[in-house]
C-alpha cells in the first residue's frame, strides 16, 4: 500500500509540473537515492535528500526528523504534500492538530500555518514535494553532511 501511494504522489507531481511547466523545454532524469545530494539542518536534528533535478518545476525530497524533534512554526510560499514513510507525530496547520503516521498523505497550501512535532519513539521519515519548487530554497542554507 505505501508504494502504490508514493507512485500515486509521484505521479500526480509529475502532472502538475508539467502544468506548471507548460511550454517550458524540459528533459526527463532519473535520479538514484545512492548518489541524491544529502543535506543536514544546522540544529543536526534534520536532514533532506534532494532527488529531483535542480531544474525541475516541483522539488521532491526525503526529510528525515531525529525522534522528538520540532519544526518551528512558518508558513511556505509554495503547496506541499508530505507522505509519511516512518514515525510520525502531531503536524499543527492552521490552528488544527493532526496526529499523522505511516501512510498519510498531508496537503498544505501554500501560505498555510505550519509546525510539526516528531515522535518521541523513533525519527520521522517522509517524502516531501513543494509544488512549485520555490519553497525548498530554504534548504540552501543546510550543509552537506560530513
Amino acid at each position: 500500500m505505501k508504494t502504490h501511494t508514493a507512485v500515486v504522489v509521484a505521479g500526480f507531481t509529475f502532472l502538475l509540473g508539467t502544468w506548471v511547466g507548460a511550454g517550458t523545454p524540459r528533459v526527463g532524469a532519473v535520479v538514484s537515492a545512492s548518489t541524491a545530494p544529502k543535506r543536514s539542518a544546522p540544529s543536526g536534528k534534520a536532514s533532506v535528500q534532494v532527488l529531483s533535478a535542480p531544474d525541475a518545476q516541483a522539488f521532491v525530497g526525503v526529510l528525515e526528523l531525529a525522534a522528538g524533534a520540532k519544526v518551528p512554526v512558518h508558513r511556505d510560499e509554495s503547496d506541499e504534500f508530505v507522505y509519511v514513510l516512518e514515525g510520525g507525530g502531531t503536524l499543527t496547520m492552521d490552528g488544527v492538530a493532526h496526529t499523522i503516521g505511516p501512510g498519510d498523505l498531508v496537503t498544505m497550501p501554500g501560505g498555510a500555518e505550519v509546525t510539526f512535532q516528531a515522535s518521541a519513539a523513533a525519527p520521522t521519515r517522509v517524502l516531501q514535494v513543494f509544488a512549485p519548487a520555490t519553497s525548498a530554497a530554504k534548504y540552501d542554507a543546510w550543509s552537506a553532511p560530513r
